[in-house]
């Protein structure tokens, strides 16, 4: 499960690099983004959630420590958005949402971030979320970390935006919290 962590914070310092060397614009999203929404399933569990854009979906299906995962994501200049479904493994079972909190937290606080936890009610679940502030290539950025358990699989959608980008923090306010847990028809 250490990998995990370990990956989901590679992954945000990634982002914020990637973020960094992209620079910031002043263009209106509304007039650049057309906002709608994506579907994601995963085992027996269903979110829609708000996008600027359709995410890609990682060929990678297996974390390193033997735990089934999709990941789909997208990085603009902007912003970048992962979701990741993790499920129990054999003879693995899934750490609570508590405990992924908990990790998360631990690694954002020793880089020195900002941390804020609350529970957030979506539609159809209750999230614990992390809102964080750190700085990295010499930015400071938001973000903002959604984890919630449906049918056995551990949801973790993550938003990610340099401070100082008002198009990133405009798509951000479009998209946060804006998450549903959706019944998956029986086939």
């Amino acid at each position: 499960m250490k990998e995990q962590w370990k990956r989901t914070l590679r992954g945000a310092l990634l982002g914020a690099a990637l973020l960094a060397m992209a620079g910031c614009g002043s263009t209106n999203v509304m007039d650049t983004y057309s906002f709608g929404h994506q579907v994601i399933r995963a085992g027996q569990s269903e979110i829609t959630i708000a996008l600027p854009y359709e995410m890609g979906k990682s060929t990678k299906n297996m974390t390193d420590d033997g735990y089934p995962i999709d990941i789909y994501g997208s990085v603009t200049e902007h912003m970048v958005i992962e979701v990741e479904a993790l499920r129990a493994g054999v003879n693995k079972a899934l750490p609570t949402v508590d405990e992924q909190i908990s990790r998360s937290k631990t690694e954002f606080a020793n880089l020195g971030a900002t941390i804020k936890e609350e529970s957030v009610q979506l539609e159809g679940a209750t999230a614990k979320k992390l809102d964080v502030t750190y700085s990295a290539q010499g930015q400071t950025f938001s973000f903002s970390q959604y984890v919630f358990m449906d049918h056995d699989v551990l949801w973790n959608i993550v938003y990610q935006y340099p401070v100082q980008d008002q198009v990133g923090a405009d798509i951000s306010k479009e998209i946060k919290d804006k998450i549903q847990v959706t019944q998956q028809k029986e086939g």
